[in-house]
């Protein structure tokens, strides 16, 4: 049987070889799926944009071919470009997820629970003390202060007496 040290755990991760991870599935001029869509958009959008420039707006210029194919080379990019062996709208999510949509600074928000126990018990404490004394919460007057004749600013208007 199995010995224990020998047992990995599985921890969700399964390692595709390098091997398979390149295989390609190709359909026609050796494009896959994928890369087929892509280019036939690009193409698309390419020819629409050159009908548009020649028929409609009459440029009959020889440098305006350059704007279809600036037109249609988003497409081309995202048929072709591949970062990090992702698929260039793959990466592009993860590095607007990362980069954009995250907080610029993460903040730590941590406590400890022996001081946040010990705060508590003391504020238990101070609460006790004052029912047995009868001195509670008292409200302070918002008035003038004696003699001074201006308004003091004040943090609280409750303070606690000790």
């Amino acid at each position: 049987m199995y010995d224990e040290e020998q047992m990995i755990p599985y921890d969700g991760v399964v390692e595709i070889p390098k091997e398979i991870q390149k295989i390609r599935d190709p359909i026609i001029f050796n494009l896959t799926k994928r890369e087929l869509l892509f280019v036939s958009m690009g193409l698309m959008m390419a020819a629409v944009s050159f009908w548009g420039l020649y028929r409609w707006m009459g440029v009959r210029n020889p440098v305006f071919v350059l704007l279809p194919v600036l037109i249609a080379s988003p497409c081309l990019l995202f048929a072709f470009i591949r970062p990090m062996g992702l698929n260039l709208e793959d990466w592009l999510t993860i590095w607007m997820s990362n980069n954009i949509k995250s907080a610029p600074v993460r903040k730590l928000f941590a406590q400890n629970a022996y001081e946040k126990a010990w705060e508590l018990a003391k504020a238990h404490e101070e609460k006790a003390r004052g029912v047995k004394k009868k001195n509670g919460w008292k409200r302070k007057s918002r008035g003038r202060t004696k003699g001074a004749g201006n308004i003091k600013k004040q943090k609280s208007i409750y303070k606690i007496r000790q």
